[in-house]
């Protein structure tokens, strides 16, 4: 990929999709950037001239990937969430909660203060890590084969 197509590919995230906007952007012309979005497609009906190459499939999965790499950035895995669950079990973590106090002649103030864990945030988080390590006794699980059987006991009327 050379330097002008790294840069629309930051450029077409940057502007949401808009591919035109993203080709201006990393310095192509505005007579090649008419042809940006179909870059990244591959049915290119509109294009006429050989110059422009109609569908640069290593764009489209280098614009993929990034957008993914960004998205997994976003989003807690399992040993996230289980550092911040045992945090909260140990009071380590902190909140912060807004406090109102009163200045005195009837006047009141708000401020944040930070505060630990209080006992049943950290039950819960007790509870959860529990659960994800099967440790709750209430989960049972019972296989069994019964086998089936049907009985006609109802009387027929006459």
């Amino acid at each position: 990929m050379n330097p002008k197509e790294k840069a629309f590919m930051d450029e077409y995230i940057i502007n949401r999709g808009n591919a035109y906007q993203a080709a201006l952007k990393a310095g192509y012309s505005r007579g090649t950037a008419k042809h940006a979005y179909e870059w990244l497609t591959k049915t290119s009906p509109n294009v006429t001239e050989s110059r422009y190459l109609p569908y640069k499939p290593y764009l489209r999965e280098a614009i993929d990937a990034r957008l993914k790499e960004i998205e997994d950035a976003k989003i807690a895995n399992a040993t996230e969430v289980m550092q911040y669950l045992t945090s909260v079990v140990r009071k380590e973590a902190r909140s912060q909660v807004i406090v109102v106090e009163g200045t005195g002649d009837g006047c009141s103030e708000a401020r944040l203060v930070e505060k630990p864990p209080d006992e049943r945030e950290a039950l819960d988080a007790a509870k959860t890590l529990a659960k994800i390590y099967g440790l709750e006794k209430n989960n049972m699980n019972i296989l069994a084969e019964v086998g089936v059987r049907i009985v006609d006991d109802i009387a027929e009327d006459s």
